[in-house]
């Protein structure tokens, strides 16, 4: 099954993202136009303290309208490791630094549309750093035992997968 790539055009570009355009030839030679846009990677840490405590962050999601509870995650830039932006988003968003920080796994989040990557990490041996919110931040650090977590809760995918991926490798 060969895909050809014929044509293709940018829609819309900011600092986050582009809209393109691109006509395909199928496999069987059909013609047709599928939309996408290209989007910064991010990194996304599940953060387990002394406790037994994940560390979340409950913050307002204005293209959902509602406040959502993650893990905390930011946009990798160009060119940066994932791991970098990893701690990097971990202490600005909870004001904590990994002791410890271990590569889950990456994910495309959302394949059908996007080429952008999510890189999941679980941090560990947490200490006290300086949180570093963006002037347009404004979150609340939630701290919850791994076990009182309830999947059902989630309303965010990373976090949902990340949690789950955790509970699997704490049962094995």
């Amino acid at each position: 099954m060969k895909y050809k790539h014929l044509t293709k055009r940018r829609l819309f570009q900011n600092e986050h993202l582009e809209v393109f355009q691109e006509e395909l030839q199928l496999p069987h030679g059909q013609r047709v136009w599928w939309s996408f846009f290209k989007g910064m990677s991010a990194a996304a840490v599940i953060a387990i303290n002394e406790k037994d405590e994940i560390i979340l962050v409950n913050q307002y999601r204005p293209a959902v309208k509602d406040h959502i509870l993650e893990i905390p995650a930011g946009l990798v830039e160009e060119g940066e490791d994932p791991e970098v932006g990893a701690r990097r988003e971990l202490e600005e968003e909870t004001g904590y630094r990994a002791g410890k920080l271990t590569k889950l796994y990456e994910y495309y989040t959302s394949p059908g549309i996007s080429s952008s990557k999510m890189y999941i990490y679980l941090a560990t041996d947490l200490t006290n750093g300086k949180q570093k919110l963006d002037e347009d931040e404004y979150l609340e650090i939630v701290h919850v035992p791994v076990n009182d977590l309830k999947p059902e809760e989630l309303k965010d995918g990373k976090t949902l997968l990340a949690y789950s991926y955790l509970m699997s490798m704490r049962r094995k």
